[in-house]
């Protein structure tokens, strides 16, 4: 079926007076498949099940199924979800996402990422985005109004049928800078953002879909984000009071709800999300379904589980909409740390060299990526998950503050500060000036921001910072947090990673390995160096100079400079070489040598770890 037919088909529908008033409930019937899909706001609204909680109260007891697919600072044409294919091909592969849900009603929520990338080429910061040509220069709300068009075309035909359409425009940016200075001015993001709010509008109208204006719904003094664009989570309970209005699901129903019976189905359709989550966009796809299935293709037999599983959470939902007592959902639990003697490493060591054994199980456990903080505690990122879920596991793994306490040079204490984690990756502390522990944490698609607000030694407050890390390899995704002389937060990801982030200052996208600069009171994201394949290593020198190894590619040490573009960079034109000449194996972590308890003569050198030969 053509695109205009289609379109004729859905004005004839408008026109027989199937598409709801505007003061009508938008409703949802028996048996609807619904959508939602769109950036970076959709996407944590997956993960915070907040409007869907409302439409399914609403809607109960009904049965009906909700998918989310929505994809970090995503535009239309699908163009965060190209991986290692031009851009073009994000379309095709969004198409394919959409078949696994055949939805007859969408909720779409774009607007935000299309505006910031014009934000992005239009003030020229390459700096943020220095590849944005890759993505072609076409960044216009007419070019956005025409891609809108082709992703509900695309929906329509994965459904067989014409679709109900809603359409929320994206919110207000909001001036923060009176709490955090130097966020930027929103004025030049809300300028372009009027011509993307007319364009949804209008495809709205002539789609005979549902339009929700949440920035005319918000009042201006209501603050609703951590970052002028990104929600609280409290604003994110907001927005979904908001939109929910408008589409008519604040109130009624036909069943009334305990508080208990809501946070039961808060609580399961978050987890609903998250099995779909593993099921579209499953680790390690490289491995998986990529072009190394050689080597773990055989665990694309478990996307079936997914569904299996789906389906139970489906029917708990389900059977708690109807007003009974949802049935626990099965999962399997990560291993527990082993409290077992650590065997001698049995280390052969250079002259007047000595090592100890600081800490060992049960104190930490599987661990991926340590730091120390200036108190002299040792942070650990433990993942027995590692290096993906299996269908049904929960999200378990851990972060470890380790402590000796009693100063005889080896651990005694040590606390779980956070767990139902992701696989992290990567941890950083920060230093509290009331001593109160916080820590970033790269896990899997997010860099979160952990807080213990209470003192108790606990994070008790989770934010996704930043998200939109790709999934295509867990032992390549966002890495070796360090702390600048600076005082931004670098981190690095590997070859097979594809970033693609939203921040007040515009969309930056990374394809293949590379280092970032992040600025934690500005909100702003830089790439630093483009390249390398496995960065697992970075330190800076007395003058700032940063210095990174690579685990694979045998390029031994290279020096990082601003803009440097170096081996396996996607599209690079030009490659700098290494600093250290000679063929290198495996490195991971680097440390510039400037201690007492080392000798003299390596005071100033690079050491770092050849983790294949164990050295």
């Amino acid at each position: 079926m053509s695109s205009t037919l289609l379109r004729q088909l859905t004005c004839l529908i408008v026109a027989c007076g199937i598409a709801h008033a505007a003061n009508e409930p938008f409703e949802i019937k028996a048996g609807d498949r619904v959508v939602l899909i769109g950036d970076t706001w959709f996407e944590r609204e997956g993960v915070a099940a907040a409007l869907e909680s409302r439409l399914y109260q609403r809607w109960a007891p009904r049965a009906f199924s909700v998918r989310n697919l929505s994809f970090a600072a995503d535009r239309p044409d699908g163009v965060s979800r190209a991986s290692f294919d031009p851009p073009g091909a994000g379309f095709k592969r969004m198409q394919e996402q959409i078949a696994l849900v055949k939805p007859n009603v969408a909720i779409i929520g774009y607007g935000m990422a299309a505006a910031l990338e014009e934000l992005t080429y239009k003030t020229n910061d390459w700096t943020l985005n220095p590849d944005v040509a890759r993505y072609g220069n076409d960044f216009t709300a007419a070019r956005f109004q025409k891609d809108l068009n082709q992703l509900i075309d695309a929906i329509t035909t994965a459904n067989g049928g014409p679709v109900r359409l809603v359409f929320v425009a994206p919110i207000r940016p909001e001036d923060l800078r009176a709490q955090r200075p130097l966020l930027p001015s929103p004025k030049a993001l809300t300028d372009i953002l009027t011509s993307y709010h007319a364009a949804i509008a209008a495809v709205a109208k002539e789609r005979g879909g549902r339009f929700v204006d949440t920035p005319a719904l918000t009042p201006a003094a209501e603050t609703l984000t951590f970052n002028s664009i990104h929600p609280t989570p409290a604003g994110l309970e907001r927005w979904a009071d908001l939109v929910a209005g408008d589409l008519g699901w604040a109130s009624g129903g036909e069943r009334k709800w305990t508080a208990a019976q809501a946070t039961a189905l808060r609580t399961i359709l978050a987890r609903k999300n998250d099995l779909f989550f593993h099921r579209w966009r499953p680790a390690n796809h490289t491995y998986i379904f990529g072009f190394r299935k050689h080597e773990q293709g055989k665990n694309a037999a478990e996307m079936s589980q997914f569904d299996a599983l789906l389906a139970t959470a489906d029917a708990a939902i389900a059977t708690l909409a109807a007003g009974g007592e949802a049935p626990p959902l099965p999962v399997k639990t990560a291993e527990a740390p082993v409290d077992t003697a650590a065997p001698d490493p049995g280390f052969k060591l250079g002259d007047n060299i000595s090592a100890q054994l600081w800490a060992a199980n049960p104190l930490i456990s599987k661990p991926l990526h340590l730091n120390w903080d200036a108190r002299g505690r040792l942070w650990v990122a433990s993942t027995p998950i590692y290096p993906q879920i299996e269908p049904g596991a929960i999200a378990s793994d851990r972060i470890f503050v380790v402590e000796d306490t009693d100063h005889d040079g080896k651990a005694d204490k040590s606390v779980v500060f956070s767990d139902e984690l992701l696989i992290p990756s990567t941890v950083a502390p920060v230093e509290r000036l009331d001593g109160k522990l916080e820590a970033y944490v790269g896990a899997s698609t997010d860099l979160l921001l952990l807080a213990d607000t209470n003192g108790d030694g606990k994070a008790d407050t989770r934010r996704a910072v930043l998200s939109g890390f790709g999934t295509e390899d867990t032992h390549h995704t966002v890495h070796t947090l360090y702390w600048g002389h600076d005082g931004r937060l670098y981190f690095n990801q590997s070859i097979y990673i594809h970033t693609h982030l939203e921040t007040p200052w515009g969309v930056v996208r990374l394809n293949s390995g590379g280092a970032f600069a992040y600025d934690t009171q500005s909100e702003r994201v830089e790439v630093l160096i483009k390249g390398l394949c496995n960065t697992w290593g970075h330190v800076m020198n007395d003058e700032g100079q940063s210095f990174f190894s690579d685990g694979c590619g045998s390029t031994g040490i290279t020096w990082g400079f601003p803009g440097g573009v170096f081996v396996h960079s996607e599209g690079a034109k030009y490659i700098s070489p290494s600093i250290s000449k000679g063929g290198y194996p495996k490195f991971c972590g680097l440390e510039l040598i400037k201690s007492p308890l080392f000798p003299a003569a390596w005071q100033g050198s690079a050491i770092t770890c050849d983790f294949r030969a164990h050295r």
